[in-house]
């Protein structure tokens, strides 16, 4: 117990050692989207990688990504429903940031440094419901009940997902488990070598990436947006952490991953529908740092 929470606190002085960096001018905002390139692009899928050497599948684990994906239809109608009376920026705000989690930048690098090869196939698997939503199908939906073109087709949107090499590299991975097959050795072995880098770049990353200006006006919004995703987060993690017929290591990764933060994206997409990318920035950032330390907690815990 002593080494998970020794490691979950290294975990967070990372980011910390992150963010002060970018503070006293020796990295740069800039320097962390360069390091999230090298995380999404080659770390995070040679992390993936190893992580199927020596998993199992079992088809009774696709019901991971229903859960997610039925996760983000519910706070999107929630969005909805909160908003409806809120005028156009209120459905943008409430209906891009009340669904869709960030997975691949944050959640997959934290339980890979944490849990292991189990937890992060487990979260692989929530990312697979959560994708589809987070990359496109959310934007879509709001820029329809908006009155807004969303510019692109349903099909595009579902498509897209495989643009990210870490969910094509575990796309790839899941098919060639589903028949007991694996990639070369040497493959894996060059595979293990990158993988441990991936928590540590992500985590200073995140750091380098945090953002704390926003009206204090605002915060009404963004307590409603984290509470609500908070309460969802915990009804996911009890119902599955209890009741669910996987192994522990299953259970516990996903009843960790469904604290994870809003989807990364969400602020691009907001800004193309022209809703108030400050505000959304702002109640990104709330939620990392509450994942940052309910994450951790619950790896103790649990």
């Amino acid at each position: 117990m002593s080494d998970i929470l020794m490691r979950a606190c290294f975990f967070l002085l990372m980011v910390v050692l992150g963010y002060a960096m970018k503070k006293i001018g020796v990295l740069t905002k800039e320097d962390g989207v360069a390091i999230a390139r090298v995380v999404l692009n080659i770390t995070l899928p040679c992390a993936i990688i190893v992580s199927f050497r020596t998993f199992v599948f079992e088809w009774s684990y696709m019901i991971i990504p229903l859960i997610s994906f039925a996760a983000n239809w519910l706070m999107l109608g929630s969005g909805y429903l909160i908003s409806r009376r809120g005028g156009r920026d209120a459905h943008i705000f409430y209906m891009m940031e009340l669904p869709a989690y960030n997975i691949g930048n944050f959640t997959l690098p934290f339980v890979s440094g944490i849990i292991g090869a189990t937890g992060v196939v487990a979260t692989c698997l929530f990312d697979m419901g959560n994708s589809p939503m987070s990359l496109g199908l959310n934007f879509m939906i709001t820029a329809l009940v908006i009155g807004a073109d969303p510019g692109r087709s349903m099909l595009r949107s579902v498509l897209s997902i495989f643009s990210k090499p870490s969910f094509t590299v575990y796309f790839v991975m899941l098919i060639l488990s589903m028949f007991s097959l694996s990639l070369p050795e040497p493959v894996i072995e060059f595979a293990s070598l990158i993988s441990p880098a991936n928590g540590p770049m992500a985590m200073i990353m995140i750091g380098l990436l945090l953002e704390f200006s926003s009206d204090r006006t605002t915060l009404k919004e963004v307590v409603i947006v984290n509470i609500l995703r908070l309460l969802l987060a915990a009804v996911i993690a009890f119902i599955f952490f209890s009741f669910a017929p996987f192994s522990y290591e299953v259970r516990k990764a996903i009843a960790i991953t469904a604290f994870a933060p809003i989807s990364s994206s969400s602020p691009a997409f907001v800004s193309e529908l022209k809703g108030d990318v400050e505000l959304v920035g702002f109640a990104c950032t709330v939620s990392i740092i509450i994942s940052l330390v309910l994450m951790p907690l619950l790896v103790v815990l649990l």
